[in-house]
């Protein structure tokens, strides 16, 4: 029984570590979501800064206008920001390739799911085991045969199971001590190819004081100065446009772009930040933490307790049968109370088997007349308190029909 504790305590210990392993990863798919959902973002930014209401809005302005000055002087200015743009975007999918695909939300339902499973299957085994334990107790401290027999019957199931769960956490801790031995390997080897794996490893293996990885530091960068080439080239355009376009006509459209440019430029600061090797360390270290710190103490605990069990099952299923036995011995003769008028009390057998009695007739013939004779004794004793019952006294013991009066004695 107190290695059936023992186990309890190991089986929360397991899904505490489970636990700050399931928030880590967590954390760590969204961070990974929100870099997803950053980069489409830009992506889209850019192709409607491009698009029929920034760009080419003022591409058409200028067609319309009709002015060759005008589009000699202007439409190099426009060209120059699409070119910003366009370098722009293929930044942002130079870091959208390089970026593993590690959306953990499916592993992480699965996980759970799996988690669940195990931790119920384990208390149920426990709960099976103490119920087990609990009922061969009573049945020896009751002398209970049918108790000791159904403790047999249900041990030969529990050492089965108890058994097999120790075969299930001894494949469990040994992949536990590989990865814990480890995790950065095991990490890496989840990226499809060597560039995956060197961001894997890059993010693994953060070092104090490090930023954004190397793969990512350059295009962010050149994202960002793509971005301020394009402000600054819009800028000029706007102050070389006011010489053939009235300010009116061209307000939405620059109003519409410089939007669309802080838009971008805080999307691409926000991205640099999420990049940061730093927030998926720190998740990384505390889902690794979370497994071989606390999760591995707790299986260790249970691949502890559970031979334990099993082997005070199989004592205990050796020992049952013998006690089995010994329950099943009479247990002597309880002490009567011979002055009790209701215990049935044996014929008289005086003189029998004597010489004496033998001499006077036989043994036989003697036990019969001395037998009678106290039963007509006792029966007329009977009617006589009949007829005078006492106030204290128990109720007087009825016999059927009397005693038929079979010999005259005199």
């Amino acid at each position: 029984i107190g290695g059936v504790a023992v186990g309890f305590f190991g089986n929360e210990q397991v899904g505490k570590g489970a636990k700050e392993f399931f928030n880590s990863l967590d954390d760590a798919n969204q961070t990974l979501g929100e870099i997803s959902v950053t980069l489409d973002t830009l992506d889209d930014v850019v192709d409607e800064f491009n698009g029929p209401a920034g760009v080419q809005a003022l591409k058409e302005l200028l067609s319309k206008l009709g002015n060759q000055t005008a589009n000699q002087t202007l439409s190099p200015f426009l060209n120059q920001i699409e070119d910003h743009a366009k370098k722009t975007k293929n930044e942002i999918n130079s870091v959208k390739s390089n970026l593993p695909s590690l959306l953990l939300q499916k592993f992480s339902k699965q996980a759970v799911d799996v988690e669940f499973i195990r931790w119920t299957v384990t208390i149920v085994l426990l709960c099976f085991s103490l119920f087990l334990l609990l009922t061969t107790s009573l049945g020896c401290y009751k002398k209970s045969r049918c108790l000791i027999m159904t403790s047999v019957i249900l041990g030969f199931f529990g050492l089965l199971l108890v058994w097999a769960g120790s075969g299930a956490y001894l494949g469990i801790s040994v992949g536990m001590s590989d990865l814990c031995f480890d995790p950065d390997t095991f990490v890496e080897s989840l990226g499809e190819d060597e560039a995956q794996k060197d961001v894997i490893k890059e993010y693994s293996q953060c070092q104090v004081g490090k930023g954004i990885p190397p793969m990512f530091k350059k295009d962010i960068q050149d994202a960002v100065n793509e971005v301020s080439k394009a402000n600054s080239t819009l800028d000029k355009f706007f102050n070389e446009s006011i010489k053939f376009i009235r300010v009116e006509q061209m307000s939405k459209p620059i109003l519409y772009m410089r939007l669309h440019v802080d838009y971008a430029f805080g999307n691409v600061t926000s991205l640099g930040e999420l990049l940061d090797c730093r927030t998926l360390h720190k998740d990384y270290t505390k889902a690794v933490e979370g497994v071989c710190e606390t999760a591995l103490v707790g299986v260790a605990l249970l691949l502890l307790m559970l031979p334990f069990a099993g082997l005070c099952m199989i004592i205990v299923q050796c020992l049952l049968p013998r006690v089995w036995y010994l329950t099943g011995l009479k247990r002597g003769y309880r002490p009567v109370d011979d002055s009790d008028p209701f215990c049935h009390r044996p014929p008289p057998y005086n003189g029998y088997g004597t010489m004496e009695a033998e001499r006077r007739g036989g043994a036989r013939e003697s036990c019969t007349l001395e037998y009678y004779r106290d039963l007509r004794r006792s029966a007329d004793e009977l009617r006589s308190e009949e007829r005078v019952p006492m106030n204290d006294s128990p109720p007087p013991a009825y016999h059927p029909g009397g005693f038929p009066r079979r010999y005259e004695i005199e």
